[in-house]
């Protein structure tokens, strides 16, 4: 996508200013206005320099929509000692406890925590480098299932910091993941990796390709009133507020 020209400024959305974010993209054909709610910025595009100030006009023309967008429930969360967060679809707590090199682990004597050593400044980093490790765990497992109900075969897994979408499986027969699918329950896990398991026999959603997802024994009427009701709020986890 060639960029051509980038302005940064701000707008105010209720008692708050918010970055604003306003670039030229040539191959635009009209204004294009995105909300980033975990990043909490707003981006507006427009086809030409000329059209810049238009854009920016278009974007305070709609404050209220992009307010709507801003929920704060999606904003940026770095994992952080005490925080509540879900792991395999359980709430544990984060607990600092141990020096650097003191593996992250799982406690549940108690109650569901997740025990993470080293320095506060390090502790959102470690925690999603093991979230990574176990998510790849994880999906290697169930996607070495599924390709063998299928009997097909992919070429690499591998585990992405995506922040829209949660699987996706290319024309070289490539599988990525999000690594944040290990926060969701093991079921919803199970069903994205079916999911993009079936694309290596059917690169579409046909008919043909939901009644061969079905037919793995994975539920994705459930799995999709699941992430409607709690996945975006998942891409909010461990990421750095800026």
């Amino acid at each position: 996508m060639p960029i051509n020209h980038i302005t940064r400024t701000e707008i105010n959305i209720g008692e708050r200013p918010v970055p604003l974010i306003a670039r030229v993209n040539r191959r635009a054909k009209r204004l294009i206005l995105k909300v980033d709610p975990v990043a909490g910025e707003i981006l507006v595009t427009a086809p030409t320099k000329r059209n810049l100030p238009e854009a920016i006009a278009f974007a305070h023309e709609r404050a209220e929509w992009i307010a709507s967008q801003l929920d704060e429930k999606l904003r940026a969360r770095a994992f952080a000692e005490g925080m509540r967060i879900p792991y395999r679809g359980t709430p544990h707590t984060i607990i600092r406890d141990g020096g650097p090199r003191s593996p992250v682990r799982i406690d549940n004597e108690f109650l569901p925590t997740i025990r993470v050593g080293g320095d506060d400044a390090h502790l959102n980093r470690r925690l999603v480098d093991w979230m990574k490790r176990e998510a790849r765990k994880s999906l290697t497992e169930r996607v070495g299932h599924y390709c063998a109900e299928l009997g097909k075969k992919h070429r690499a897994l591998r585990i992405r910091d995506t922040r829209s979408r949660w699987g996706s499986c290319s024309s070289d027969a490539t599988l990525s993941f999000s690594w944040r699918l290990i926060m969701a329950p093991d079921d919803i896990l199970s069903y994205v990796a079916a999911h993009e398991c079936v694309h290596l026999e059917h690169m579409n959603h046909s008919p043909a390709f939901w009644r061969r997802v079905g037919a793995l024994g994975v539920d994705a009427r459930a799995a999709e009133n699941w992430f409607n009701a709690n996945g975006a709020a998942l891409f909010s986890y461990g990421v750095q507020a800026v």
